[in-house]
């Protein structure tokens, strides 16, 4: 296993741990998502990543650009659900009480793991298709 690789299971595990805590934060703060926005965040935030991780160990090219498929859907569901729309989820006008902080900080964190995983992947995608032996490349 390479560096990248590390990173990748690593970013993958983080994020699922920051948005399981911010799951919570959702729930203690009474920010119910709709349907269909359950089933987004359920089949790509949490699920699409970690499903990633069977596949880097066989194929990189797939794994990293399924990861970096989902994580820039995730990113582009949440930055402005969490930043920029007026809304219940939205970090600006969550109610003050002991739970909101944590929700604030791990909406950043989940931000800033999708960005850092994006990175990650298309990294990984380059090396792997240029590279598509797996093998490290042969100085010239």
């Amino acid at each position: 296993m390479n560096r990248l690789d590390a990173y990748f299971i690593g970013l993958v595990f983080a994020h699922l741990g920051v948005v399981l805590v911010h799951t919570i934060t959702h729930l203690a703060l009474q920010i119910l998502p709709a349907p269909p926005d359950t089933a987004f965040i359920l089949g790509v935030i949490l699920i699409g990543p970690v499903a990633t991780l069977p596949i880097l160990r066989f194929n990189s090219s797939v794994a990293s650009a399924l990861l970096t498929v989902v994580m820039s859907a995730a990113f582009a569901y949440g930055f402005p659900g969490h930043f920029l729309i007026a809304g219940p989820d939205q970090v600006a006008i969550v109610g003050s009480n002991g739970w909101t902080l944590l929700f604030v900080a791990t909406a950043v964190g989940i931000g800033i793991l999708e960005i850092a995983s994006i990175a990650v992947g298309v990294t990984l995608f380059g090396r792997s298709v240029r590279n598509p032996s797996g093998h490290p490349a042969r100085p010239r």
